[in-house]
């Protein structure tokens, strides 16, 4: 009697660093822990956007223009380009936070072509009043992180964004979609 051993997909990948012993199982494995943090994190950033009375891309973007804006502001394009989003979302959900009063835009004295966004005292305000929060829970959920760890992090998800950017061309050539 033959014995059934059961349907083996073919390899989703062929890259030899990505295989163990001929498999792709590490590879799928690393894929479900990728979407499963993915998915957490989004739950998280619109949780804190929530607590200020925002989405969670809105808060994301204040945040970011905290960060980014120094003395002067941050230039619409500059941000998207950190953000890895279009200047056109930037363009549109920081209307939104100009309108709650939380963003303010003026017009680059460098660049007359580009204008700059910072927070206003009311947007420092929310940021403020969350940090202890946004600490406690990225202490929580990079509590089990080491510093070796958090430096191949770094490292490995640059990587990755950059092959993501890749991936995402070689669809749009191939007219995938």
């Amino acid at each position: 009697m033959k014995k059934n051993k059961g349907y083996h997909p073919p390899l989703t990948v062929s890259r030899p660093a990505l295989l163990v012993q001929g498999s792709d199982m590490e590879f799928r494995r690393l894929i479900s822990r990728l979407v499963l943090v993915m998915r957490r994190l989004r739950q998280i950033r619109r949780h804190f956007g929530w607590r200020i009375g925002l989405t969670g891309p809105q808060y994301v973007l204040l945040v970011n223009v905290a960060y980014l804006q120094g003395a002067g502001g941050v230039a619409v394009t500059m941000l998207a380009r950190d953000m890895r989003v279009t200047s056109a979302f930037v363009t549109g959900e920081s209307r939104r936070l100009i309108q709650r009063g939380l963003l303010a835009k003026h017009a680059n004295p460098k660049d007359s072509r580009s204008t700059l966004l910072m927070l206003t005292p009311a947007g420092r305000r929310c940021i403020d009043a969350l940090v202890p929060e946004i600490r406690k829970v990225n202490d929580a959920l990079f509590g089990r992180v080491d510093k070796a760890s958090f430096r191949f992090a770094g490292r490995f998800l640059d990587e990755l964004a950059a092959g993501s950017a890749d991936a995402l061309e070689l669809i749009r050539r191939a007219g995938y979609g």
